[in-house]
């Protein structure tokens, strides 16, 4: 019997894709994989970093590797995230994907994917194909609510990085990793994001944002009721100069006294019933 994997034609490889399974294995502090396909397949196994279910997932730099058979594979270096997931890619395409997703994993699905570059320590945050200095990055969360600006937070994630706040995707890159970006030539291989270029590798960090957002939201309600209590002091002092107003030009009167009663009558009229409530005393 000819093997599977002598199919020539484009729907034969098809078929094979779609007869494969992925399938990710999180035991402790190690992650692993098992592709499962007809036969061995030509395939490149890449990590990838996916915050919202259904948005896109960034391949993590240094980290993949070719698929190696039917057993499973381990990732060297690659801790157990909720965001975690691994992709297949084959003659330049995404073939398979399977993320953790698990609950029970440490971290936190709102959790901030930041690079440390080996030698200088600088902080950058990865987001939509890209890595974006703290400086000058904007994020959303889940998608939800207007951008805000990490550039305030850059000191304080660099000390959740030295005091451990951050928790460590991966221990040790597998190749040297630059700031430059480039496009890999071999239609095997994903998109090779991270060019070579010097013997410093890199790090990545999992940092949680939930404790800067809730800082954030109430730095938010604060100005907003704030706000409204200036909004109603101007309101109550208009209310006010117009009141004054008022009485100057045509006199005030006490409720239930009859229209044209003038301040300047009321108060003859009030010290006049005072005298004589006192000289009744008297007598």
């Amino acid at each position: 019997h000819p093997s599977p994997c002598a199919a020539a034609d484009a729907e034969a490889w098809e078929r094979l894709w779609v007869q494969s399974q992925l399938v990710l294995h999180a035991e402790g502090q190690v992650l692993t994989c098992s592709l499962s396909a007809p036969c061995d397949l030509q395939a490149e196994l890449v990590p990838c970093w996916q915050p919202v279910p259904s948005g896109p997932c960034q391949p993590l730099p240094g980290l993949q590797q070719p698929a190696g058979g039917q057993g499973p594979q381990e990732f060297g270096g690659l801790r157990p995230h909720p965001n975690l997931c691994v992709q297949v890619w084959s003659s330049g395409q995404v073939r398979l994907t399977q993320c953790l997703r698990d609950r029970e994993l440490p971290g936190h699905p709102d959790d901030l994917l930041l690079l440390e570059h080996g030698g200088n320590a600088s902080l950058c945050a990865m987001e939509r194909g890209a890595c974006t200095p703290l400086a000058s990055f904007t994020s959303m969360v889940k998608g939800k609510g207007p951008p805000w600006h990490l550039g305030l937070l850059e000191q304080d994630l660099q000390q959740d990085v030295a005091v451990g706040q951050c928790r460590q995707v991966s221990v040790s890159s597998q190749q040297a990793v630059g700031r430059d970006w480039e496009v890999s030539d071999v239609s095997l291989c994903p998109p090779q994001l991270w060019h070579p270029v010097n013997s410093s590798g890199v790090a990545l960090w999992a940092c949680p944002l939930h404790k800067y957002l809730r800082t954030h939201w109430a730095l938010v309600w604060m100005g907003v009721l704030l706000g409204a209590a200036c909004l109603l002091l101007l309101l109550l002092m208009k209310k006010e100069d117009i009141k004054g107003e008022w009485c100057i030009s045509g006199g005030c009167a006490w409720p239930g006294t009859p229209p044209g009663t003038s301040l300047r009558l009321l108060s003859a009229g009030w010290l006049k019933s005072l005298r004589v409530g006192y000289g009744s005393k008297g007598e």
